[in-house]
């Protein structure tokens, strides 16, 4: 079979090329995104499982292109009219009398059974339940289309459909889809030439980008050279500072971040696998191949393992509420690390164009679901809209409609940056707020942007400061605390408490990169635990969040890393960092990390040595992580007396003061404790926590005694609060490597490093609640050469007390 473009494939599509995807729901409006390729006035219409029409709304498309049109459709009222824990269908219609199950919507036989489960016939949702030992939530992130193995994405679809099947009250209730829902700077070839020859299509019309005068360096595996030197990026800046070929093909146009969403979450634009474009496809007009065909070949089975799984995604997309938030591969890698970075990029007009093009496009593509009030009624959302419109209609060529988007998107100039003190990224009240909340009712989700609101306290490679104290304040103190909410998720993309070991890798790998006057780039040096006053902080904001109760329940839901883990950190204060007044509060904060949902990394370094290893991948190694803080404010930095030192110099004892001269001055009592000194601390801490890090459950599972009998089938997974102990020996039956699902310790998993999907659900334990992280990952089958489905096989416990 042969390549063939997507203009002569167009006509053969139907109006839907990718959704429907469930966005924001509430008691009094829903929200659903659809692309489409004409022009229409979209109606949602959401139903009892009775089909009584409960709520209607109706939107026009927008239009970016000739034959691409999209809308996120709002069916709302100003009466709660959908009741918590109750199940909900809903359906589209396009006008001319079609709806989903018509001819030519969502292919040419008019069937909706790919984007529904039984026992509905129409897409459907549940609003989640009254009680938070019902709730149900997934997360996940990192997607890259030919990331090693495959797509963790599909244990949803087995979680909704085996649900639906047993007890449609236990379905998943809410997806939170935390970073890097698209790879804008690692893209396979291939998959650039069939997002640039779906741009041609769709769109119409090329964008014309600053600084580019050989359109050749545009083609697919051909980009790196503009993406380094001419737009400034550091996708392609190894960890030993060298440059790499992975920015080969970088997305750059609008187009091309648009384009890559729907082939992200839907398979109506692929070709069929056999029909993928071939090494030959890709470089048929390049003079010298640049690149490996070995690598294109690999590349190639990566995306066709992603292909098929789309079907999956796309029905699960289309029946659970799902929120997102961008990480930096929704940009670049990178993004606004360090001062540094924005000098490199900020300055360049390719560089600008390259982040005003992935924002725009993921104001369109993702914000648009999460917060649809705010792209009505005058609103920065709804004045971006129109800017777009207008800049699509000209063909990205009017200055007026570009400079609007640079200012509802809030693309600072490096000039702002720079004159801002203390230096970070500033907001006007016309740009668009990225970060929004949640609300349930015994719960409420804060998502933080912790990209755009940024602050570079220091020299120009230091750590950042993820949230400035502005951003601190605009997006944790001032939003009003949900009065029944027992618990606070706030979603993070960067972990919160990160890994230690690997955290003391990147403080090593910056201090030694700065030696030779450069930057760690390929070590990422951005956890929130490098830039101690924004953690400390952080803390604090958190700790003092439910005021008056004085205590404070949060679980803090990120990815990013490509690995998945648990920690545990419990707070008391009787003064909190940067607080005026004496006031003992407590915080409990658990972290649930989920990630990667497609880019595993096999290989010496990568994931997979975690996974086999722990949170410290040293064989002889063989301990949880810990840490035990205290802490005292310090604002100007004069040396702080908090103790005595006991110490032997020659032998002989001797005293001498423990002073610290920081602000926020901090120590690790674990840290510093050591055979040569004894440590005595005399003054009082104004706060102090600890942090334990949480191995998977040792469920007490019957090892197989002979698998080789036993044939790899498709088993129901069990549900929430049903006996899992019979379902995992049956599946650890089917596995070659069951041993892996103990891991090393024996007895359950610390580090889950291959592609995974985590599950949040809550339990009550002799009376006391629990919160329960359940990954689903896959085991090897016993086949050679393939894996088993996913199942939930590591489960993490921790107490809410």
């Amino acid at each position: 079979m042969t390549w063939t473009s997507l203009r002569e494939r167009i006509t053969q599509l139907p109006l839907v090329l990718a959704g429907p995807i469930l966005r924001h729901t509430a008691p009094n409006s829903v929200t659903v995104w659809v692309a489409l390729k004409e022009s229409r006035i979209v109606t949602l219409k959401i139903l009892d499982t009775n089909k009584k029409l409960l709520l209607i709304g109706s939107r026009v498309t927008i239009k970016l292109g000739m034959n691409l049109y999209i809308v996120a459709v709002t069916a709302r009222t100003n009466e709660n009219i959908l009741q918590y824990g109750e199940n909900y269908l809903y359906d589209l219609d396009f006008g001319n009398e079609e709806n989903l199950s018509s001819f030519n919507i969502l292919n040419t036989e008019g069937s909706i059974t790919e984007i529904i489960y039984p026992p509905y016939d129409l897409p459907s949702f549940g609003l989640v339940p009254h009680d938070l030992k019902d709730l149900r939530l997934v997360h996940g992130s990192c997607r890259k289309p030919h990331g090693e193995s495959w797509d963790a994405f599909t244990a949803l679809d087995k979680m909704i459909k085996e649900a639906l099947v047993q007890d449609p009250k236990k379905r998943p209730h809410q997806l939170f889809l935390t970073g890097d829902q698209i790879y804008a700077d690692d893209v396979a070839d291939a998959l650039l030439f069939m997002l640039i020859d779906a741009g041609e299509t769709l769109l119409g019309w090329s964008e014309k980008l600053p600084d580019v005068t050989d359109i050749k360096e545009l083609q697919a595996g051909q980009r790196n050279n503009l993406a380094t030197y001419t737009a400034g990026l550091t996708a392609s800046i190894t960890k030993l500072n060298k440059i790499a070929n992975i920015a080969k093909s970088h997305l750059f146009t609008f187009s091309d971040f648009c384009t890559m969403y729907l082939f992200a979450w839907c398979d109506v634009l692929w070709p069929k696998p056999e029909d993928l474009p071939t090494f030959a496809d890709v470089n048929q007009n390049l003079s010298s191949l640049a690149s490996s065909e070995d690598f294109f070949v690999e590349e190639l089975e990566d995306l066709k393992n992603f292909q098929t799984t789309l079907k999956q995604v796309r029905r699960a997309l289309a029946n659970i509420p799902t929120y997102m938030i961008f990480d930096d591969h929704e940009i670049t890698d990178d993004w606004y690390l360090n001062m540094a970075w924005c000098d490199r990029v900020l300055s360049k007009p390719l560089g600008r164009r390259i982040l005003q093009n992935g924002l725009l496009a993921y104001a369109i593509c993702q914000a648009w679901g999460n917060t649809p009030d705010e792209f009505i009624d005058g609103k920065p959302g709804e004045a971006l809209l129109k800017a777009a419109v207008g800049w699509f209609a000209f063909q990205g060529q009017n200055p007026k409609y570009e400079e609007e988007i640079i200012r509802r998107i809030g693309l600072p100039s490096l000039a702002d940056i720079r004159n801002s003190h203390p230096r970070q990224i500033l907001h006007t009240d016309d740009s668009f707020k990225w970060h929004y909340t949640v609300t349930g009712p015994e719960y409420e989700v804060i998502v933080l942007d912790t990209r755009t609101w940024r602050a570079f306290p220091g020299k120009d490679f230091d750590f950042p400061a993820l949230l400035s104290q502005e951003a601190c304040d605009q997006q944790i103190t001032k939003v009003v605390h949900h009065k029944n909410a027992k618990v606070t998720f706030v979603i993070s993309p960067g972990p919160v408490v990160g890994v230690p070991f690997l955290e003391a890798i990147q403080k090593t790998a910056k201090a030694f990169a700065e030696k030779f006057g450069s930057a760690a780039w390929g070590f990422d040096p951005e956890a929130w635990g490098l830039e101690t006053t924004a953690f400390e902080r952080l803390l604090s904001c958190l700790a003092l969040r439910a005021l008056p109760a004085k205590q404070s329940r949060v679980i803090t839901l990120s990815g990013d890393v490509h690995y998945s883990f648990t920690s545990c950190l419990k707070y008391t204060a009787s003064r909190p960092f940067e607080h005026s007044e004496n006031i003992n509060t407590e915080l409990i904060a658990i972290q649930f990390t989920s990630s990667s949902f497609k880019n595993e990394v096999s290989g010496t370094g990568g994931s997979h040595s975690l996974h086999k290893k722990g949170f410290v991948p040293i064989e002889k190694i063989n301990y949880l992580p810990k840490a035990e803080i205290l802490g005292w404010e310090n604002q100007d930095e004069q040396e702080l007396e908090i103790g005595v030192m006991h110490v032997y110099v020659d032998h002989v004892p001797q005293c001498i003061p423990w002073t610290l001269k920081t602000n926020p001055a901090t120590i690790d009592l674990i840290q510093e404790r050591g055979w040569h000194k004894e440590l005595q601390v005399i003054k009082k801490p104004e706060w102090r926590y600890t942090i334990n890090f949480v191995l998977g459950k040792d469920e007490k599972v019957r090892e197989p005694e002979d698998n080789n009998l036993v044939q790899p089938q498709s088993l129901t997974a069990p549900l929430p609060g049903q006996d899992r102990k019979l379902p995992l020996e049956k599946y650890l039956a089917m596995a070659k490597n069951h041993r892996d699902y103990l891991g090393k310790w024996g007895a359950g998993k610390a580090v889950v490093g291959v592609n995974n999907i985590g599950e949040i659900t809550f339990e009550v334990v002799d009376g006391k609640q629990i919160a329960v992280q359940t990954l689903w990952w896959r085991l090897e089958s016993l086949h050679k050469g393939e894996l088993l489905e996913p199942f939930p096989l590591t489960r993490y416990e921790v107490p809410l007390e």
